[in-house]
């Protein structure tokens, strides 16, 4: 597809293909759509329509037309002009939601959830503060995860090997992993803790 030059009469300029491919497939996620599902309401080629996520094929305005409507976003948004009323969320502190239930991690543990995944969101947000017990529940769960260390220190078992962790340090681990925390020391121990699940897909079909 050539690039059209912007005009005095407004002629609309058409992205790399990479932005558009970019675009659709973010937003068709965040819908919850699988491609059988967006190549059905677009009566389009499911295989054509996985080569143009993948950025190998350069869609015309006709078919970035088809796509945005069966989105139900406007074309703009295809081409990068705009964003999402909920691509942005923005947690203030009086939002978080402390997590009632930690008898499992110790006495004085803390779990507070920023930002919790739902169905168009993979990741889940949490401050701990691990208590005065030795050990965290043993924990096993679908994703990656990421934890950093904001004050005190701790350490994170696995079945082979011990990582310790001090102010400023992280780690990126398998959620899959079954692994433990457990604070070091006496003093006060704050870390965030990011959970990254993949989106849930309907039927056995994952795009």
């Amino acid at each position: 597809m050539r690039e059209k030059k912007s005009s005095a009469r407004g002629a609309m300029p058409v992205p790399d293909a990479n932005v558009i491919a970019s675009s659709i497939r973010t937003t068709r996620r965040r819908k919850g759509l699988t491609l059988a599902e967006l190549a059905e309401r677009t009566e389009l080629d499911k295989g054509y329509l996985s080569r143009v996520e993948r950025g190998q094929k350069s869609p015309s305005v006709g078919t970035l037309l088809k796509i945005a409507e069966a989105l139900s976003v406007p074309v703009g948004h295809l081409f990068g002009e705009n964003t999402d009323a909920d691509s942005i969320i923005v947690i203030r502190r009086d939002a978080h939601v402390d997590i009632s239930d930690t008898s499992d991690m110790g006495p004085g543990a803390a779990l507070r959830a920023v930002l919790p995944a739902g169905d168009h969101r993979r990741l889940s947000v949490f401050m701990l503060e691990p208590g005065d017990g030795r050990h965290t529940q043993n924990a096993d769960h679908p994703g990656d995860e990421f934890l950093y260390v904001l004050e005190g220190s701790l350490e994170v078992v696995f079945p082979d090997r011990i990582v310790s962790l001090e102010k400023g340090d992280a780690v990126h681990f398998d959620g899959h992993l079954r692994h433990q925390l457990r604070r070091v020391g006496t003093r006060n121990c704050l870390a965030m803790l990011i959970v990254a699940q993949d989106l849930p897909t309907r039927g056995n079909e994952v795009d």
